[in-house]
């Protein structure tokens, strides 16, 4: 249902708009927000969602051509969504025909005392997860590639994989319009006004009414959720992975260099390497280490400190490589203070559903987180166990 109405005091002059009326609007189109899009609209309602930018754009967290799945986690509750997200990728792979996991097996390995490991060799054997305990020594003679501290211990789990990122958030928009969602691209949200039974979001372009509202804006949650009334102590920071060429390419493809996660003491960073996919050569990362930043801002240039610090790390612990850096690409990670996702239902406005699945590590739910919160959407609850994701927990505070 269309209808003009005049508004007075938007970007300081009056406009005429189109006020649209919608089952569920989703806001912010990365993976979180394609597939809420995806998996309400499936469900049979009319769906809308708006992206202040391209789909696939690369400004937030979602872009580039890999990201890790993994069932290795220390907490149980992300293990059983990670089982969840595996199969919900495999479904939309075979709705769409795309091919979005990538099988490669993977470690996590460090020291003994390394933050996490032990309770991710717990959770394996608690879940009769396959796995395998290797030391430094045998972890070597299996992949030549490393160069480990003779300390080091890991467990392997075959079923470390890779998503091709921009394929996956292509993927669920195209799914979503398939079902009938409609898709508002560059057109930023310059307000959100919630009511007793609707919500109203005022766009550069229109406003919208929604019976249900979905936001999931990524790095620009925090100052969306201040207009709701909601200040959380949400961290944007810039964050860089980087790809290092090999003396020997096919040493590093796919099942020849697995996946690993480089776990330290006393510190939830972590070390990461890729094998090639979507690029020439395989990817490298450290992170949680770098600068705050505020949402609006636009700076992508190549941090040299942290790009020294990655490669180095690399040819210490990785044979075969150059030495040289022929891409490095920034990207943004959104940290609540205990590293875990925020999803839940405003709590004046339970009809607006907010999702920040972040701090580093949401990329691989995002096919279960879309349909969570679809289900929160169109049902007000979930199958999934999300209590460890509510906005009053201990961890989260309003600040």
């Amino acid at each position: 249902m269309l209808w003009n109405e005049k508004l007075t005091g938007l970007n300081g002059y009056e406009n005429r708009v189109a006020m649209k009326n919608t089952d569920v609007l989703v806001i912010g189109a990365g993976v979180m927000g394609a597939s809420a899009a995806y998996h309400a609209a499936r469900a049979g309602a009319h769906v809308r969602l708006i992206e202040q930018f391209r789909i696939g754009h690369s400004r937030g967290s979602s872009h580039g051509a890999s990201r890790i799945i993994r069932l290795a986690y220390a907490q149980p509750e992300y293990v059983a969504l990670a089982k969840s997200a595996y199969a919900l990728w495999r479904d939309l792979e075979r709705e769409s025909g795309a091919t979005l996991y990538f099988k490669t097996g993977g470690f996590d390995f460090g020291a003994p005392d390394a933050h996490g490991l032990a309770e991710i060799g717990h959770n394996y054997r608690e879940q009769n997860i396959e796995h395998e305990m290797l030391d430094a020594a045998e972890i070597m003679r299996r992949f030549p590639q490393f160069r480990l501290p003779s300390d080091t211990v890991g467990f392997y789990q075959p079923d470390y994989g890779m998503l091709h990122a921009d394929r996956c958030v292509a993927t669920l928009a195209a799914q979503a319009r398939a079902h009938g969602a409609e898709i508002c691209e560059e057109e930023p949200v310059l307000k959100i006004v919630a009511h007793a039974d609707s919500v109203e979001v005022h766009t550069t372009k229109t406003v919208h009414h929604a019976a249900r509202v979905v936001l999931c804006a990524g790095s620009w949650m925090r100052p969306l959720l201040q207009q709701l009334g909601i200040h959380l102590p949400l961290v944007v920071q810039k964050e860089q992975v980087q790809y290092m060429p090999a003396t020997n390419p096919s040493e590093f493809e796919i099942g020849r260099f697995p996946l690993f996660i480089h776990r330290f003491a006393g510190t939830t960073s972590l070390a990461a390497g890729f094998p090639v996919l979507g690029h020439a050569c395989p990817k490298f990362l450290i992170d949680h280490i770098g600068a705050r930043v505020e949402p609006e801002d636009d700076d992508r240039a190549v941090d040299v400190a942290m790009r020294e610090r990655t490669r180095d790390y690399a040819l210490e612990h990785v044979r075969g490589l150059t030495g040289e850096v022929v891409e490095a690409v920034s990207c943004r990670y959104t940290m609540t203070p205990d590293e875990d996702f925020l999803i839940d239902r405003h709590p004046l406005y339970p009809h607006l559903i907010m999702a920040s699945p972040c701090s580093g590590h949401g990329f691989k739910f995002g096919s279960v987180v879309g349909e969570v919160l679809a289900e929160l959407a169109l049902r007000g609850a979930t199958r999934h166990d999300i209590a460890r994701f509510r906005l009053d927990r201990p961890g989260l505070r309003d600040v």
